[in-house]
């Protein structure tokens, strides 16, 4: 049962012409909760169609090999891409799987997408606000893979430090190490050359 504060918190996320009916279902059907740091929100192996909204902290997304290694593969905030969850559902053919974990103490709010969809559709104003909110993510992410790809590790590490420096403030160096494709010494290594030219 969420507190009136935490309704609050719900309806001031959401645009105010959606219709009282789907704000019911959304409110019956949403939860408000912290996570502690290590919490691991998602894993591959338990499906769900649980997604999270990052109200307060942060989290990383992490692919685990066949080896058992386990590499950042993006980081998520309130302010960075801040929706997570079970976006490979049903992924075949994977050699790797993956894992959402709170990479500090994080106030997130859940909702099971399968028990609001229906309703959802039925809501333009829901819909658009969906659409426009997964379409910006996918961009964003999609934005910092192309450069990651495109662009030397020194050059990259540019480019992230000048667009996103919260993640050089929020994230443990190891997993940033881990998510440009670097030792820890490589990366601190690079660091200290960025630091230093800047």
């Amino acid at each position: 049962m969420l507190t009136s504060k935490q309704i609050k918190i719900i309806r001031s996320i959401f645009p105010k012409k959606i219709s009282s009916e789907f704000m019911q279902v959304l409110i019956e059907n949403a939860r408000i909760f912290t996570s502690k740091k290590n919490d691991v929100l998602v894993e591959e192996k338990a499906q769900s169609s649980k997604i999270f909204y990052i109200l307060k902290g942060s989290m990383v997304r992490y692919v685990l090999t066949e080896k058992g290694d386990r590499r950042a593969i993006m980081f998520h905030s309130e302010d960075l891409i801040p929706i997570v969850g079970s976006i490979y559902i049903n992924s075949h053919n994977s050699f790797v799987q993956y894992q959402i974990v709170a990479n500090e103490s994080t106030e997130v709010l859940e909702i099971n997408i399968l028990d609001i969809l229906k309703s959802g559709l039925k809501d333009e104003v829901y819909f658009e606000f969906a659409l426009k909110g997964s379409l910006k993510s996918f961009g964003l992410m999609n934005q910092i893979q192309n450069h990651q790809i495109g662009l030397s590790k020194i050059e990259f590490l540019k480019w992230l430090w000048l667009n996103y420096p919260d993640i050089f403030h929020r994230f443990k160096s190891q997993d940033i190490a881990s998510f440009l494709g670097l030792t820890p010494v490589w990366y601190s290594n690079l660091k200290a050359t960025l630091l230093r030219d800047k």
